[in-house]
């Protein structure tokens, strides 16, 4: 009976060293989708260059994501040229504006992104009124957040940025999300 259990005993070993990240995957998965919220962070901060050149940084974050496939672009007015960055021509196209995607990358639990974005007015001397930046977070099926909290702005080249220094949005835990 001895000889049974040290039997048994190594052949759960080896099944549960070979599946041990799969368990550990299963487990984290599992207390996300029962015990936290998920939010969306949006960070965003303008640092003039020089008279017409601004730096928008941008953070996106997902926090307590269950899924491996999180997305975030962002829309910044046609208004506005961005001379550091191509738009995205894969995202879903807003009239008035230019897409940009953001590189989304997993770090254990959530889904973080960092850009910087140059930005210039397309019309110098021009004064743009406050239109919202929009930043989408979405997966493979489905558009999850979107985000209308910051403002941009022009007068005399000068450009502002009107929002908070976060915006945060909460949601229950779902699968699928």
């Amino acid at each position: 009976m001895k000889k049974y259990f040290k039997v048994v005993g190594w052949v759960f070993l080896g099944i549960f060293l070979q599946f041990k990240f799969s368990a550990l995957y299963g487990i984290v998965f599992l207390e996300n989708l029962n015990f936290h919220d998920r939010s969306y962070f949006v960070e965003m901060k303008l640092v003039p260059a020089s008279q017409s050149v601004h730096l928008l940084t941008m953070k996106t974050t997902v926090h307590h994501s269950l899924g491996p496939d999180y997305f975030a672009n962002v829309y910044i007015p046609d208004n506005y040229k961005v001379v550091n960055k191509d738009p995205y021509a894969g995202a879903e196209v807003i009239q008035g504006y230019n897409a940009y995607k953001m590189n989304m990358k997993r770090k254990y639990r959530d889904v973080l992104s960092f850009e910087d974005f140059i930005i210039t007015p397309s019309v110098p001397d021009k004064t743009i009124e406050p239109m919202p930046i929009l930043v989408h977070f979405e997966n493979m099926e489905q558009r999850l957040h979107t985000d209308k909290t910051f403002e941009l702005s022009s007068s005399n080249n000068i450009i502002a940025l009107k929002g908070p220094k976060r915006a945060e949005a909460t949601y229950p835990q779902q699968l699928g999300m």
